[in-house]
């Protein structure tokens, strides 16, 4: 199992027409895409190509506790409200379900979605074991028969 930190996408360097391919993410068992803001519009356009190309991915918004204290500075909103709108708008501008999106701060760990991303993406890259377990062990299989008929 290999984790990658592959560098952003849409940039001179690497452009998002390109990034998928060059980057080799179809590959890939599981993509985590992080933002520290908004999600931009090349973050959900890679998105929509993780989708297109079957490759399964989360959303992880950072430093919401940040988030938070601001909301809470500026307009007296609770934590409640202010996470309750970060995740309506990430579910309506990436299309994910509530279970595909994650809210974490690196500061407090304990209060937000962070154990709750740890499982998904450990529950997620077990299913992509056993997938490539299961092809590899139907493939051992084909290769004794096809031993056995010559």
């Amino acid at each position: 199992m290999k984790l990658w930190d592959l560098p952003g996408a849409g940039t001179p360097r690497f452009p998002l027409s390109s990034y998928i391919r060059n980057m080799g993410i179809r590959f890939f068992d599981l993509v985590v895409v992080v933002a520290s803001q908004r999600f931009t519009e090349t973050d959900l356009e890679l998105m929509d190509e993780l989708r297109a190309n079957g490759v399964h991915f989360v959303a992880v918004r950072s430093k919401v506790d940040i988030e938070v204290r601001n909301a809470d500075h500026d307009s007296g909103m609770s934590p409640n409200q202010v996470l309750g709108g970060i995740r309506e708008d990430v579910r309506r501008n990436a299309l994910l379900p509530d279970e595909r999106i994650f809210m974490v701060s690196s500061r407090e760990k304990d209060k937000y979605d962070f154990q709750a991303l740890l499982d998904t993406v450990h529950a997620d890259l077990r299913r992509a074991l056993d997938v490539k377990l299961a092809r590899a062990a139907d493939r051992k299989v084909d290769i004794r028969v096809l031993y056995r008929a010559v």
